[in-house]
């Protein structure tokens, strides 16, 4: 099978290099030139936990996706903001009949593709895993994380797609490569666990610059975060993916306690706005907020720190220097 991987970066790296160990023919597709230089030349070297270090060759890294062609299947990692015109950039990459798996965090990837596929090649999916780009062409990370069974889960849109035999193939070639993959029909109720993670830690630690321990940590920020959560289990509710708030909270104030008061964590909404970039708030927060007024559910919480980060992204160039 050739697939591409749009969006090439850390996690796409990841997931490419081991559907490449499982015997697809992998085309990686990225903007950043020099890791697809080092890639396209020495090949992906990977750190992995619990794993020896080793290098993968990948079948074509490049940033130009002409020079790949059309895929029979095509992984899309980029960021939320980026889906629309990394797809319409890239649009050498999609054969009429080239199905797209959406991996990316957060909830409104599917509309957008939407608007370019029909329903049967459309594909979504959560990643349970990590990965930190060292340099380029280097990578370290781990393929799931010890609470998950797998490393991705991930299912097609429609259940009765003609394309289902690409899902399966999928999900066979990267158990064969050693990432343990599901095509599960739970893949929507865990796109929502990691959803309730993403909006509790990912833009309010970006407005105050902190690692998700450290916010817990804090009485107020640990009132915060409970409102939160608690809006976002409600929305899930209602939409028929049943989270107990309670339960959701009382699980990750436990998680957290076991993390040692040294390590601190930083998410990559963190690190975007401190490098002054957009973030992904549309698709986690801004999701939440949609998604409940659907439902009449409010999330007037959820709303406050979807409007201070949009605020925060748009006004970089205004900020106070000192």
């Amino acid at each position: 099978m050739k697939i591409g991987i749009l969006g090439a970066g850390a996690m796409g790296s990841l997931v490419g290099a081991h559907l490449m160990k499982g015997g697809a023919e992998v085309y990686f597709v990225d903007p950043y030139v020099q890791h697809m230089q080092a890639v396209e030349q020495e090949g992906l070297h990977m750190e992995l936990e619990e794993q020896e270090e080793e290098t993968v060759k990948i079948t074509m890294a490049t940033s130009d996706a002409s020079k790949a062609g059309a895929c029979d299947l095509v992984i899309l990692l980029v960021k939320g903001m980026n889906t629309r015109s990394s797809i319409e950039a890239n649009r050498e990459l999609f054969g009429e009949d080239t199905v797209v798996i959406s991996l990316q965090n957060g909830l409104g990837n599917v509309e957008i593709l939407k608007e370019f596929f029909s329903a049967g090649q459309i594909g979504y999916g959560v990643l349970k895993a990590s990965a930190t780009l060292r340099a380029p062409g280097r990578i370290a990370g781990r393929v799931k994380f010890p609470y998950s069974p797998k490393g991705v889960w991930f299912s097609p849109l429609e259940k009765d797609t003609p394309y289902r035999h690409l899902f399966v193939e999928m999900e066979k070639i990267l158990e064969r490569g050693g990432f343990p993959a599901a095509l599960s029909e739970q893949t929507e109720a865990i796109m929502w666990d990691k959803l309730f993670i993403n909006v509790l830690y990912n833009a309010p630690c970006a407005l105050v610059q902190l690692a998700g321990e450290d916010f817990m940590r804090h009485e107020e920020g640990r009132k915060l975060l409970k409102e939160l959560a608690r809006e976002v289990c409600e929305v899930a509710t209602a939409k028929g993916v049943p989270m107990d708030a309670e339960e959701y909270w009382k699980k990750e104030r436990e998680n957290m306690a076991q993390v040692p008061l040294d390590e601190h964590h930083f998410t990559s909404t963190v690190l975007d706005v401190y490098k002054q970039r957009k973030t992904e708030v549309e698709f986690l927060n801004g999701a939440v907020c949609r998604e409940g007024k659907k439902y009449g559910i409010p999330t007037p919480y959820n709303e406050a720190v979807y409007y201070l980060l949009r605020v925060r992204e748009d006004t970089y160039d205004l900020m106070f220097e000192g």
